[in-house]
């Protein structure tokens, strides 16, 4: 079992249900000296190493299963490397796994909004992209 960071689109409740199988307590948490980015012409972002890039806020799961962890890497495609980073919640640090971007000429120049994403891009990001990528449970 392993602790899932996540920064994008798996933060968010509908996505994650649809992808794993398990259920899992969760947790704000801060990475440090990462980026996040948008995807050119799509709604989830793209992960990168950034020297001196300001703490990025994300959610951090559990103890997910090795199966769970299978289906995250299927969902995540040939695009992304699962790599373990060191996550903190409060004043505790740790180690846990993330999906970093390995499609760099896909990414844009402008940060990802979680936001913008919450509001307007999560409908059609569960109708496409996890309608296509999310393994059958």
């Amino acid at each position: 079992m392993k602790h899932v960071f996540t920064y994008g689109s798996l933060m968010f409740a509908p996505v994650w249900g649809r992808v794993v199988i398990g259920q899992y307590e969760s947790s704000p948490a801060t990475i440090h000296g990462f980026r996040r980015f948008s995807v050119i012409g799509k709604e989830h972002p793209g992960l990168v190493i950034q020297k001196g890039a300001p703490p990025m806020l994300g959610r951090v799961y559990f103890n997910v299963s090795d199966e769970d962890i299978a289906r995250l890497d299927q969902f995540e495609t040939e695009r992304y490397l699962r790599v373990s980073v060191a996550v903190t919640i409060e004043e505790d640090a740790f180690a846990a796994e993330t999906y970093m971007a390995l499609n760099l000429d896909e990414l844009s120049d402008t940060d990802w909004d979680v936001s913008h994403f919450e509001r307007e891009g999560l409908p059609k990001f569960l109708t496409t992209y996890v309608a296509q990528h999310a393994p059958p449970k």
